[in-house]
């Protein structure tokens, strides 16, 4: 009976979420993300290329069962959070963020403040000071690292599996600059998860203790102190995750950047374990946690910047970036990276040459086009009154185009900066977890 009385009691806390306000207010936040993201597609395409409904959909779907497995994870492992730590990763986090958004990340802030909290207990007590400096020695000596450190890591390791089975959707097609100057195409990979959790919390009241079962937990509650007692409490949060496909496909990014997250993951996580029973592997666990995490950010950046652009304007044709939904395009089966080499028996090497072979016969379309295989086939559909005048292409940019976006996370300071001088460049975030 006791495991049912446990699973009852973590059940009940996953059912408290729907009842915490932050989770609608986490809800708000991701609708106002993907609404940015439409207005940024139709400043560049003059058209909105995905569906903001389908978006919040999937990512309130997704992200559910994000947190169901966050939820099993931190039940079986038995990491139990403290309410001030979580406090003082959250103002570390939002400091960091004033230096550049993508250190908002708990790896940095969780990161950072393991090794603070590492460095206080290995040197001498402090015995005088103000009382609110001793109040923050305190509680930061106290900050219990394998429980943040695996806290870290199984939300990375959540967000690995999301970013593989949900990255690559509906990515947002960009014109960026390319190394020599040129206009090239490439994509924004960016999701937003709403992720309901049931977390273990130190409540201080001794008879607050849960009814565990014999086994649990794997991980060792000595540093939480004796007598404490335990909550489950609901804990709603959200997952993003940022990245850009110039020498990949989206689903080649997201496949990637996965994989080399998930590897991340495991092995934090089994530092965070280890460390509740060996107090040295806490400082390895410290260390591996941020300075890891931004390794496997900077090889990524700089994987993109070193490596060959895939959709670049052909000498001949024009290349497709990107598909719009319900659209001609769509039904014959139009695929990113594919090359338009004629429309009706017409040549095409511009917009202006599209435009002008579909007007030749509006109510039908043939297609000669180039696989990026170097395979010829043909594709055709009717075109009907209302059908967008490209026929819901998005073509590799050329020279004349206009709006383009650059990558790269920036400071809230040099974005406000760039608005107040009126700049007319997009920024996006190159690369980002949280």
């Amino acid at each position: 009976m006791t495991e049912l009385s446990f699973l009852t009691e973590i059940l009940d806390g996953l059912a408290q979420v729907l009842a915490h306000p932050l989770f609608y207010v986490a809800i708000l936040l991701i609708v106002l993300q993907y609404r940015r993201q439409n207005s940024m597609e139709r400043r560049m395409f003059g058209v909105r290329c995905s569906s903001l409904a389908d978006q919040v959909l999937r990512s309130i779907l997704y992200g559910v069962g994000g947190g169901l497995l966050a939820t099993f994870l931190m039940t079986v492992i038995g990491v139990v959070l403290s309410p001030v730590d979580m406090t003082y990763v959250w103002v570390v986090a939002l400091v960091l963020a004033l230096v550049n958004v993508r250190y908002t990340c708990f790896a940095y802030a969780g990161g950072l403040l393991s090794l603070v909290s590492l460095i206080l207990n290995a040197l001498p007590t402090l015995m005088s000071g103000p009382d609110w400096l001793l109040g923050i020695y305190d509680d930061l000596k106290q900050l219990h690292v394998p429980d943040l450190m695996a806290l870290v890591a199984i939300l990375h390791l959540v967000e690995a599996i999301l970013v593989r089975l949900h990255g690559d959707h509906a990515p947002l097609p960009v014109f960026v600059p390319g190394k020599r100057g040129r206009l090239v195409g490439g994509f924004v990979l960016q999701k937003f998860w709403v992720i309901p959790m049931a977390a273990f919390v130190v409540t201080g009241v001794p008879d607050s203790v849960l009814h565990t079962p014999s086994w649990w937990p794997l991980m060792s509650l000595g540093g939480l102190g004796i007598g404490a007692g335990l909550q489950i409490v609901p804990v709603p949060a959200i997952l993003g995750y940022s990245g850009a496909a110039l020498t990949k496909t989206p689903q080649q990014t997201s496949k990637h950047t996965s994989r080399w997250l998930l590897a991340y993951s495991v092995v934090l996580l089994g530092l965070a374990v280890g460390s509740s029973y060996v107090s040295a592997l806490a400082w390895v666990a410290a260390v591996f946690c941020p300075i890891v995490h931004e390794l496997l950010i900077l090889r990524e950046m700089r994987g993109e910047q070193s490596g060959h652009p895939i959709y670049v304007k052909p000498l001949q044709g024009l290349k497709i970036l990107s598909i719009l939904p319900k659209s001609p395009a769509k039904e014959m089966g139009l695929l990113p990276g594919e090359t338009i080499l004629k429309v009706n028996g017409t040549p095409v090497n511009s917009p202006y040459d599209l435009h002008f072979a579909l007007n030749q016969n509006p109510a039908y379309a043939k297609l000669e086009l180039l696989r990026p295989d170097g395979e010829v086939r043909f594709a055709n559909t009717a075109i009907y009154t209302g059908d967008h005048h490209m026929l819901g292409v998005i073509l590799v940019p050329d020279d004349n185009a206009r709006q383009y976006v650059r990558l790269g996370t920036v400071s809230p300071w040099a974005w406000l900066w760039e608005r107040m001088r009126g700049s007319k460049q997009t920024h996006s975030n190159y690369h980002e977890h949280s």
